[in-house]
């Protein structure tokens, strides 16, 4: 079955471009010379190949690419595919034919029958057009305009602000004219749980907060919400419109009974009122536990630091941790967060405020449950392997062999393997990516069908059967790998956002993630390609 053109679109726009190109050809609309549609994504994906290219062939690719944009606006006239011609043209060297691709968009929009598209993609339209003619007063009103428009639209801006920057870049201008559209920095924060409701520190604590957030510009932030300190970042953060993230080890009532209702009920009703106004909730962990997990826990502050940095990343702007220490650099947990960020990551800010509530002898102990293990969970899918089974052993074996080969280095048990299908549970992650990557190695060298491959980071009891020896991982974590494994195209590796999180808060070096769907309900949330490096 081909890979549809909008999956192809995702995949380029996550940098999966020489796939992308390959699923194009497969699919046969490299052909399609009068599908407009086609003509579109061939213009995007040979625009992400000039991005990656240089000299002569950039040059190419860049032509190329304003050509394919070219021919599906004639087909089917849209000011983004005459916009995207004019500024590859510009790029390519063309500057009379970028300009004069220019004016007609100028003109479309100004016209008695303007054209249906979004209001803010009217007037970026038109502040790209300006730009390309050398009017950069009028392209930022007109950036302006856009702004006013949709403020929160961030992906559309980003990718807006992208366009315009290497239109600025091509005319060796400054481009510091377009910070004020930026969007804003994103945070981590953490903090420890001594505080009473109302006290001496929290209310030192409040003004600290106060002075920190006078001189930076946040829209994101990510963090718990345990009694203490992060409500209490949390609440200046919601005061000042900033979009808070809660990351909890747990579901938010067993979260309530083992880290904020211990501290009293002003923190609880301040808890359940912070809750309701977050931006989105997540959980480290599928089910509550009576005494406080500390593999959670870990895990949820990985998750808050991830969540920080890709958002950061998605958006090209600044990230910055917040950390609040007692006067003896703690607690542990918060001390834990504070060594994970590292120093090319963005600035790490400290505040100190001492405890005015023993509030820890009220809560659990932490109490590990050792068949709960934070795993990398891969399924490995091969489409039309399951049927089969009429066929010669021989067929079978060539067309598992990319699997079977890039599989090998795994542990004896590791594997589970049935018609057409791979899946194994992994606590070395990193022997789990790499054994990720030899597959897909594997099967771009191979003429056979590619498998689709999903991977899930997530906590799961992980037993071995007495009947075959191998590890098996229960509950919602193997599952969602293999959901993921479903919505991947073929010879594509899909990670979830857990996992792509997680890698970013560890700097990992042998992958890479960028956002494939940025929301997908059957996800519970957004899909990332996994690229190999190296």
């Amino acid at each position: 079955m081909n890979t549809s053109l909008s999956a192809i679109a995702a995949l380029v726009r996550s940098g999966g471009v020489e796939r992308g190109w390959e699923l194009f050809e497969e699919g046969g609309y490299g052909t399609r010379h009068d599908d407009s549609a086609a003509l579109a994504v061939k213009g995007r994906l040979l625009k992400a190949r000039a991005r990656l290219a240089a000299g002569a062939l950039r040059l190419q690719l860049l032509l190329e690419a304003a050509n394919a944009y070219a021919r599906a606006n004639q087909l089917t006239p849209a000011p983004y595919l005459a916009i995207n011609a004019a500024s590859l043209q510009y790029q390519a060297g063309n500057r009379a034919e970028a300009m004069r691709i220019a004016s007609a968009v100028i003109d479309l929009l100004d016209g008695s029958d303007p054209p249906a598209d979004t209001p803010y993609f009217l007037a970026a339209t038109r502040a790209e057009a300006l730009l390309i003619q050398g009017k950069v007063h009028g392209a930022s009103r007109s950036m302006a305009e856009a702004v006013r428009h949709d403020p929160d639209g961030w992906d559309d801006r980003a990718a807006t602000l992208a366009q315009l920057r290497e239109i600025v870049s091509a005319q060796g201008g400054s481009a510091d004219w377009l910070l004020p559209f930026t969007p804003p920095a994103s945070l981590h924060f953490a903090g420890h749980l001594g505080l009473s409701s109302g006290g001496r520190g929290e209310r030192c604590l409040a003004d600290q907060i106060e002075q920190f957030l006078q001189l930076h510009h946040f829209g994101f932030a990510w963090g718990a919400l345990a009694a203490g300190c992060d409500i209490v970042i949390a609440e200046a953060l919601l005061a000042r419109g900033v979009s808070v993230h809660a990351v909890l080890p747990c579901p938010v009532e067993a979260f309530a009974t083992q880290s904020v209702a211990p501290a009293g009920t002003d923190w609880l009703h301040r808890y359940h009122a912070v809750l309701e106004r977050c931006a989105s909730v997540r959980n480290a962990g599928s089910c509550g536990v009576g005494a406080h997990d500390p593999l959670a826990t870990a895990f949820a502050g990985e998750l808050a630091i991830g969540g920080a940095l890709l958002n950061a990343r998605r958006y090209q702007t600044a990230v910055h941790q917040l950390i609040v220490f007692d006067e003896a650099r703690g607690g542990k947990n918060t001390a834990r967060q504070a060594e994970l960020w590292r120093a090319e990551l963005g600035p790490q800010h400290y505040l100190v405020v001492e405890r005015d509530a023993a509030v820890e002898v009220m809560f659990p102990d932490e109490t590990p449950d050792p068949a709960r293990q934070l795993a990398l969970h891969v399924a490995i899918g091969i489409d039309g392997l399951a049927g089969d089974g009429d066929r010669h052993s021989s067929v079978i074996a060539a067309r598992s062999s990319a699997v079977v080969s890039g599989l090998a280095d795994l542990p004896i048990g590791a594997v589970r393997a049935q018609p057409g299908l791979w899946e194994f549970s992994c606590t070395d992650h990193a022997r789990g990516l790499a054994a990720i990557s030899s597959v897909l190695a594997a099967s771009a060298a191979s003429s056979e069908p590619r498998p689709a491959i999903g991977a899930h980071l997530g906590i799961a009891p992980i037993v071995r059967d007495p009947a075959s020896g191998s590890l098996i991982a229960y509950g919602a974590a193997p599952t969602m790998a293999r959901r993921l494994m479903q919505f991947a195209p073929r010879g594509v590796a899909l990670a979830s956002d857990p996992l792509a999180v997680t890698l970013a808060a560890r700097g990992e070096q042998a992958v890479k993630t960028e956002l494939y769907l940025p929301d997908e309900p059957d996800l519970n949330g957004a899909a990332h390609l996994l690229l190999p490096l190296g």
